[in-house]
Formats: C-alpha cells, structure tokens, sequence
C-alpha cells in the first residue's frame, strides 16, 4: 500500500484494530455476502467491485447497529460507471437531522468550533 521508503506515522495496535467499528463492518458484510474479507485493502478492493453490495451494507449498518433511518428504495446504484456521475440511492427518502441527531445517550451529537477559535 505504501512505497517503500514511505512508512506511516501511525499505526493501531491490533487490538484497537480489532475493536474498530470498520472491522466490525468488514466481518459482517464478509459474512453476508459471502465474500473474503481478511483486511482493509480486501474492504476496500471489495467497495470497488461490488459497490452496490457495499453500500447496502452501509446503508443497513451492518455490523455497526442502526443502519440509516430512512426508506432506501429499490435502487441502490444508477449508472455506476459513471464517476463522477453516479447517482446512489436515487428513490431513497430520509431526514438527515433525524439521523444525526438519533442517539439518546450523553455523548455529543453535534460539536461546534467557529473560526475564531
């Protein structure tokens, strides 16, 4: 992934790897569908070659709960080999407020920092 005389300046432990809410999503839709899903690059390699099974997973929120609060429609992708161009979810209908705003718990659902900070 990276040249190598480029190294990354970070790397995560494996167990925050494992605890990340990107693997949790991984292992679910490698389970869902069906497919091979050994690591990051696979995820990413998948999202490119199956989008329309990606972004139902998105959508769906699968292995991260909740999912998008919305009706999705029956089409996920028109002309997806156009890029730029595509259009996603086209017959879909949600309330982005609603779905920012849905948790209940004490964490923040909206931080603010004006530019004069």
């Amino acid at each position: 992934m990276y040249p190598t005389e480029q190294k990354p300046l970070w790397t995560p432990s494996p167990e925050r790897i494992a605890a990340a809410r990107v693997t949790a999503f991984r292992l679910a839709a490698a389970q869902r569908w069906g497919v091979a899903l050994p690591d990051y690059e696979a995820l990413h390699a998948w999202s490119v070659a199956q989008p329309e099974q990606f972004w139902t997973s998105v959508w769906e929120g699968d292995g991260v709960g909740g999912g998008v609060i919305g009706t999705r429609g029956e089409r996920v992708l028109v002309d997806g080999h156009r890029m730029p161009g595509a259009k996603w979810f086209p017959d879909a209908r949600l309330n982005f407020a609603q779905n920012l705003l849905r948790s209940r718990d004490a964490h923040d659902a909206i931080v603010f920092w004006g530019e004069e900070r």
